[in-house]
């Protein structure tokens, strides 16, 4: 059963690995130019500090030069979780029932239930080999940047995030079962591959709207009111604001507007005194630290995977109840 499956797959797998290789072999190269570009410009101690430990011409070049590209290279890891749900997991069994080739594979001795189980199998773990070792390579080029690269924005920007720990994984085992269930519900490949790709967009959409609420964010105060200090470690902010003298949240906007009307009128204003003046004692922001950046990649993956499970249980029940 394993083998038949396999020589089914094999084009889809041959497609993904040698399409890895190509990956591979060019990101490898760039990594070898950044790195001499690295050497060249005596940027070590940039790429481990940032901007603000040495600016220059040399390191404006080397952003100029690299920066876009690492970019893209993150959104490629971000993109290869829909290309698996919609190129894998949507075809799987989509095709199958198009086909009719369904039909000798339920003659068989072997139960349905074991049949949608070793194609699951036989089908996932090359695609989970390819994004995983991909990431990888990605992010050894992100790390020879460092704070000049796009790992600079914070661990919670989202092309950071996202292409980061175990998400890239999660994404791909949601987008691989989604189009699974899809296409063993609908039994057209097109349909499939279009539902896989729609609903997976949306699903990220909405789930990186409400993922800073899956962990208690830690409330920061201040007495700078102007708001030109920057919060240590680049956390990421859930909710910010003012606090009164008794400690309270300010949730009335006059105050501010007042504030802001005068700065139009008069110009150049002192908004601290101007806040204080109206109320405002304190801001406030309630964060979730860089350093809980592996507890939220954890979180959300457990949702993605939850998920999965519940598209792989529904795939099983569509193959059972087919004629």
């Amino acid at each position: 059963m394993t083998w038949i499956v396999w020589r089914q797959q094999r084009p889809v797998f041959i497609t993904l690995f040698a399409g890895l290789v190509v990956s591979v072999a060019a990101i490898l190269l760039w990594r070898a130019g950044t790195i001499a570009d690295v050497r060249a410009g005596n940027l070590a101690d940039c790429v481990a500090r940032g901007l603000d430990a040495c600016r220059g011409k040399a390191a404006d070049d080397f952003q100029d030069a690299w920066f876009d590209k690492l970019h893209i290279a993150q959104g490629t890891v971000l993109a290869a979780p829909a290309l698996i749900g919609v190129f894998v997991g949507a075809p799987l069994f989509a095709r199958e029932f198009e086909q009719g080739t369904h039909t000798l594979a339920f003659t068989q001795s072997v139960s349905r239930t074991r049949w949608t189980a070793t194609k699951f199998l036989v089908a996932a773990l090359p695609a989970l080999v390819v994004v995983l070792v991909y990431q990888l390579v990605v992010h050894s080029w992100l790390d020879v940047a460092g704070e000049l690269g796009p790992l600079a924005t914070g661990e919670f920007y989202f092309t950071t995030f996202e292409s980061q720990g175990v998400s890239p994984i999660a994404y791909t085992l949601f987008a691989y079962t989604l189009g699974m269930v899809t296409g063993a519900l609908f039994k057209r490949t097109l349909v499939a591959m279009t539902l896989t790709l729609g609903l997976f967009v949306a699903a990220r959409v909405v789930l990186s709207g409400v993922r800073e609420f899956l962990v208690t964010p830690t409330r920061v105060i201040s007495n700078d009111l102007d708001g030109t200090r920057d919060l240590d470690g680049r956390p990421l902010v859930v909710e910010s604001g003012f606090l009164d003298a008794k400690g309270a949240v300010v949730a009335d906007p006059t105050p501010m507007m007042n504030c802001a009307g005068r700065g139009d009128a008069q110009g150049a204003v002192d908004f601290a005194a101007c806040y204080r003046e109206n109320g405002l004692a304190q801001r406030y922001a309630d964060v979730v630290p860089a350093d809980q950046a592996t507890t939220l990649h954890l979180l959300e993956a457990s949702v993605f995977a939850g998920f999965a499970v519940l598209f792989a249980l529904g795939t099983v029940w569509a193959v059972r109840r087919q004629v």
